[in-house]
C-alpha cells in the first residue's frame, strides 16, 4: 500500500480513483490507513462481500489475495493484476492512463 500511497498523485493525474478494500474491520483499516499516511479511501469488507464478487477471496480464510483492478468509466474492467504483481502500481497507473483519460 505504500507504493500506491507514494504513486497516489500519478493516479489522479491519470483521473482515476483508488479505493483500498480489505477483509479487515472499520477500525483496523482506519488505523492502517493512518499508519501509512495514505490519503486515498479505503473500505472495510469484513464479511467478504466485495472480495467474493470480485472472486478474490481465499479458500476456507475471510483474507483477500492482493489483486489491483482498474476499472473504466463505462465500469468495464480493463486490467487486473494480483499476487505479488499487485504491490507495483505501474501497471495499473498505466491502466489507468489508457482508459480514463489521464
Amino acid at each position: 500500500m505504500t507504493a500506491y500511497r507514494s504513486r497516489y498523485a500519478e493516479l489522479k493525474d491519470a483521473k482515476a480513483q483508488l479505493l483500498a478494500i480489505s477483509a479487515d474491520t472499520a477500525e483496523t483499516e482506519t488505523k492502517f490507513r493512518a499508519s501509512i499516511g495514505a490519503d486515498f479511501p479505503f473500505v472495510a469488507d469484513p464479511e467478504a462481500k466485495l472480495i467474493t464478487l470480485y472472486d478474490v477471496k481465499l479458500p476456507v480464510l475471510t483474507l483477500a489475495n492482493r489483486a489491483t483492478f482498474v476499472i473504466d468509466k463505462n465500469r468495464r474492467i480493463v486490467s487486473i493484476t494480483s499476487g505479488g504483481d499487485a504491490v507495483d502500481p505501474s501497471a495499473a497507473i498505466g491502466a489507468a492512463k489508457l482508459s480514463c483519460g489521464g
